[in-house]
């Protein structure tokens, strides 16, 4: 579930944060000073800056070493960042008890058995009542079903710029069963051509893409 395998096209420039982190980080703001976020995939940045700017400590896991310590370096002056480089099937390097978690795209590749350790493995770092916000591959997704099949409801396209990367795919059963842990805010499904990461996308790739948005609480 790393994504080593992404061809990165050229973009003409980043795009904004995901929306989900801009609301996210809204939220910390109002809630208590420095709160520690964890956020899963470095990706190439772009949504770090609203955790920084809402005055948060922020921790990144990156599965894939260039991109850790590309974004290292991107953030090097940052205060109370920290970025590590490891797995997301299993806890995180960093110590527990985080205020909120955020994944806009680590947990789209993969399987489903690979997306569901890594939930698991977030569980176990945030406190009780912490927010986990996260995108998951949708099953109305026109992806879905199409490339190799991986593994249950998991596909690889065979051509592309995800060419031979796994993705999952999640119904609302679906993701009610991985998320049994948490009380769910909001889930709801997205077209998601605009807010994916271009870094990580051709544009025509990009506007087919359905993905879960979720906002979800740690209830015990």
């Amino acid at each position: 579930m790393d994504g080593s395998e992404h061809v990165t096209p050229a973009a003409p420039a980043e795009p904004g944060p995901h929306p989900l982190a801009t609301a996210l980080a809204a939220t910390l703001e109002v809630a208590s000073a420095a709160p520690r976020v964890l956020v899963l995939g470095a990706g190439s940045g772009r949504n770090l800056p609203p955790f920084l700017a809402a005055g948060a400590r922020v921790a990144v896991l990156e599965s894939n070493p260039e991109r850790a310590a590309a974004v290292s370096a991107r953030f090097a002056s940052a205060p109370g960042l920290s970025v590590a480089h490891g797995s997301y099937g299993e806890p995180a390097p960093f110590a527990g008890g985080f205020a909120a978690a955020f994944s806009s795209h680590a947990l789209l590749h993969g399987t489903t058995s690979d997306v569901a350790r890594a939930v698991a493995a977030i569980r176990v770092r945030l406190a009780i009542g912490g927010q986990f916000v996260l995108t998951l591959g949708s099953k109305r997704d026109p992806r879905f079903g199409t490339g190799r099949r991986v593994a249950a409801d998991t596909f690889a396209p065979i051509a592309g710029s995800e060419a031979g990367v796994a993705h999952a795919f999640f119904d609302a059963a679906g993701v009610r069963a991985l998320l049994g842990a948490f009380a769910l805010d909001d889930v709801r499904e997205a077209e998601a051509g605009a807010d994916v990461g271009r870094w990580a996308h051709e544009p025509d790739e990009a506007e087919i893409i359905v993905h879960w948005w979720v906002r979800a609480r740690l209830a015990q």
